[in-house]
């Protein structure tokens, strides 16, 4: 056999043979789910971390709303948190499982646990559904941590909302909630819920907010002070993060989710 036919048998079988380093890098898996709670559809994006295909371990989880601003490849970057490019600068030991739930034409609705001005809540439903419906399906498919622990529920505007909802309603489920410019104004009970029920003082909350947004850091001072007078701490509710000359837009909650998760991760 000549030397070259041999060498490249040779190189053909280190190529069988090698590791497939393109499947163990991040990737983000499109999917559609339908949610019985609303009798509608939904996209979803979920992103797996690095070294997923070729690990055995289970997973972080951190369920966020808006799934179509999350990651790159959005049509208008300015309007992308870029997820998928800062969990990449960390280890893969220090990346989780994101679930972006695409939002929908009732987002103002199905991120409000009550009835407003805008229409009747339909935030009840919505949050029954990542409860009973979508983090089961999560939990099957995937390699995933299930305790409340490791389960992060987030969002911004309304989607800060219904996350510091979904939280204080299910501590179990949720352990913390990353609350971006929550949208406090539109749903005063969210405080009559925490002030007369007796929320888990083990949950925990990172509020934030741009000095921009007239009357939002007022509205995320109040229900921080809430929090401390339930029992909360520092550790488990540090300082809200108000971000100097941010105003309410995608801009400031990259920025402000990049210091939510370096604080999360360290845990």
């Amino acid at each position: 056999m000549p030397k070259s036919i041999f060498y490249f048998i040779i190189f053909l079988t280190s190529l069988a043979c090698a590791p497939s380093f393109a499947q163990d890098t991040a990737r983000i898996i499109n999917e559609n789910i339908h949610i019985p709670q609303l009798n509608r559809d939904r996209a979803i994006r979920i992103f797996l971390p690095a070294g997923y295909t070729s690990s055995k371990r289970a997973y972080p989880v951190i369920y966020m709303h808006d799934g179509q601003n999350l990651f790159s490849g959005t049509k208008d970057p300015a309007f992308s948190w870029y997820i998928d490019s800062l969990l990449k600068t960390y280890p893969p030991k220090k990346q989780v499982i994101i679930v972006g739930i695409n939002n929908g034409p009732n987002r103002i609705m199905e991120y409000n646990a009550w009835d407003s001005k805008y229409g009747t809540q339909e935030g009840v439903a919505y949050t029954d559904f990542i409860v009973n419906t979508l983090k089961p399906h999560i939990d099957s498919a995937y390699r995933t941590l299930k305790d409340a622990k490791h389960t992060v529920i987030a969002g911004s505007s309304m989607g800060g909302l219904i996350s510091m909802y979904a939280a204080v309603k299910y501590p179990r489920i949720f352990g913390t909630a990353g609350v971006f410019s929550p949208s406090f104004w539109i749903a005063p009970k969210m405080y009559e819920l925490i002030a007369t029920g007796q929320p888990d003082i083990k949950s925990r909350f990172f509020l934030a907010c741009g000095d921009q947004e007239g009357d939002e850091t007022a509205y995320v001072a109040r229900m921080d002070s809430l929090l401390l007078t339930k029992g909360f701490d520092r550790k488990h509710v540090p300082a809200p993060l108000i971000m100097k000359d941010a105003r309410h837009n995608e801009a400031q909650w990259r920025k402000a989710f990049a210091v939510f998760y370096a604080w999360w991760i360290m845990q």
